[in-house]
């Protein structure tokens, strides 16, 4: 079935599952029509969610797979199912305030059951379907959830009802009876939303750190709202855009750069089954605006770079030559007429056929955030025609603080604020920023709040630089820096992106608190290797190379020495990578320590 193909009824956009005798239950007065948007604050996400409902009507806005087809729900049916949710938590004693948590993969009902929650009154708590069950028990007592809604009984288990938390309900059984029964309580859901205001919690997002107990960012209906009209101010999306959603519900670069802007745009969005089956989505969807992170642009990058390699002489100096000038036409703010005759040409022997293997062939541009970009990578897109517009922003700013745009950008950077954000650098280079996003505390950490809450700046715990046009540059993670024995500080982030620019690397971790000199552990793509040949000398002499290059535009203090080749990448599942899959260093470091101490003691040579 294609997308945006209906397999369900064209004046509902529903998807019946042999419970067609609840049907007689809905009368004229489930539909929602009783809901009037303009009784809800605008500065609120449910007075944006009812708004655009109104609006759009039966118009899809969510496609998702039902098997191996996709379906289908219009605004309409959202509505419908989102009331729904909301009559059943009233019913089920859910009171305005109240936190309910949200624990499963990536799924229209995450969304419908978000917004159900907020429609009652009540602030979302996601918390990642990975998550271990001793962390998501510490985040229900801490959250004082008082009901938890999950995709399976595989995920209730690692809840159980106990102290504030009176119930446990899945997805798959209580939130589709719900929503097969309809709303049944419009006028107390309606009298909910009227009392919501913009200064109320909407949602208590819990950090997945590197360090230990997560913090829960209480977020405000303002946050999210203020913050994405400020994002679509500079970004030029309608309600005529297709977006590819994979990221994940549980973060609020998914959640609010996919998932709400999607909403207050008015475009539609494909849920995508996730990364494994991003390359054929991208194919099927033909996407025409994305969110992503750098490992898939990154992987992308390999795998072309990959089949270029494998191709004849004369087809990699064709390449080599339209990827030339697909860079200069990128970066030419005026090209003239031969520079637009090469790129003509450019793009019918290579990058439109590249544009369309890789994206699908419609996408206007990627926005990519959560780590940092290797410029290789970016100016790779951005030479066969697909921007990527590189952002910032951290959970404690609902997501959003910066970003390149597509007029104004800069490489290396991570763009200018978006309106209403004002940015500072203290004097240790921290960055500081003061904008609409900002969260308003640390949940029950009054504490931790007043540590980088000052004077209505938010203490990003990031080094950067801002140039002399705005444009700023994120360096490294505060926590990330180190000193050297000779106490030098070294930015570690910078040097592993910098690595990361060979396609041949999958991951590199650089070490070096307290050492002498800088030496990293470096994870080679072996698959990748053995297809083209390489054995372990191969793949070691090729690192070499890079880090060769890498080390020529450095200081000789940061320079990287050596390094040591690991068999595997880091997991979530060993402790290495947190749930957002940030290197958790400390672990790396101890994990790894016969290695790291073998650079440093001259007992064997990096291998």
């Amino acid at each position: 079935m294609r997308p945006g193909k209906r397999r369900c009824s064209p004046s509902r956009g529903k998807v019946w599952t042999g419970v067609a005798k609840t049907s007689a239950l809905r009368t004229t007065a489930d539909t929602g029509k009783g809901i009037d948007p303009d009784g809800i604050s605008e500065r609120t996400t449910v007075g944006v969610f009812f708004r655009q409902a109104a609006k759009y009507g039966d118009r899809a806005l969510i496609h998702h797979r039902i098997g191996d087809a996709w379906s289908v729900k219009s605004w309409n049916a959202m509505r419908q199912d989102v009331l729904s949710v909301a009559s059943a938590l009233i019913e089920a004693g859910v009171k305005s305030g109240d936190s309910v948590i949200v624990m499963s993969e990536n799924r229209v009902e995450w969304l419908i059951c978000d917004f159900g929650i907020q429609a009652a009154g009540a602030v979302t708590v996601p918390i990642y379907p990975n998550t271990p069950p001793e962390v998501a028990r510490t985040i229900a007592e801490d959250s004082l959830a008082v009901l938890a809604i999950v995709s399976d009984s595989q995920l209730a288990a690692k809840l159980p009802a106990g102290g504030s938390l009176r119930q446990v309900v899945l997805m798959d059984r209580e939130v589709r009876a719900w929503t097969d029964r309809g709303p049944t309580r419009l006028a107390e859901v309606d009298a909910r939303l009227r009392a919501i205001r913009p200064d109320d919690m909407c949602t208590i997002v819990y950090t997945a750190g590197t360090t230990g107990v997560p913090k829960g960012v209480e977020l405000l209906h303002r946050n999210l709202v203020d913050v994405s009209r400020a994002a679509l101010q500079v970004h030029p999306i309608t309600d005529a855009d297709v977006s590819l959603s994979w990221l994940p519900y549980a973060h609020v670069y998914g959640r609010i750069n996919e998932i709400f802007i999607g909403i207050m745009y008015g475009g539609q969005t494909w849920i995508s089954r996730g990364p494994d089956h991003l390359a054929g989505e991208l194919h099927e969807v033909k996407p025409t605006v994305m969110c992503s992170v750098p490992r898939v642009y990154e992987k992308m990058y390999a795998a072309v770079m990959s089949r270029v390699h494998e191709s004849s002489r004369t087809r990699r100096a064709i390449f080599g030559w339209a990827m030339r000038v697909g860079g200069r036409f990128s970066q030419t703010a005026h090209p003239g007429p031969v520079l637009r005759a090469q790129r003509a040409l450019a793009d019918r022997l290579v990058l439109a056929s590249l544009r369309t293997r890789l994206t699908g062939g419609r996408l206007r541009f990627f926005v990519s955030g959560g780590a940092g970009l290797a410029r290789e990578i970016e100016e790779f897109f951005w030479a066969i025609g697909v921007p990527i517009l590189n952002g910032w922003g951290l959970t404690e700013t609902s997501s959003g603080v910066c970003s390149n745009t597509l007029y104004q950008h800069r490489f290396l950077t991570v763009g200018k604020p978006f309106p209403g954000v004002e940015l500072k650098v203290a004097d240790d280079g921290e960055i500081l920023v003061k904008g609409p996003g900002n969260m308003r505390a640390y949940h029950n950490k009054p504490e931790a709040t007043a540590e980088v809450m000052k004077d209505g700046w938010f203490y990003t715990g990031d080094i950067g630089e801002i140039d002399a046009d705005g444009y700023l540059k994120i360096t490294d993670r505060k926590k990330s820096l180190f000193k050297t024995a000779g106490g030098k500080y070294i930015a570690p982030q910078q040097l592993e992106h910098d690595l990361l620019s060979d396609p041949l690397i999958t991951r590199s971790v650089i070490v070096g608190e307290g050492k002498p000199y800088v030496t990293a552990l470096i994870v080679p793509d072996w698959d990748a290797a053995k297809k083209q040949g390489m054995d372990q000398a191969a793949v070691k002499a090729r690192i070499q190379q890079t880090v060769d290059r890498v080390n020529a535009h450095l200081g000789q203090w940061e320079t990287i020495k050596y390094f040591t080749m690991l068999p595997r990448d880091f997991t979530e599942t060993s402790g290495e990578l947190s749930l957002k899959q940030d290197v958790k260093r400390k672990v790396i470091a101890e994990r790894y320590g016969d290695q790291i101490e073998s650079m440093y003691t001259g007992k064997t040579k990096a291998s």
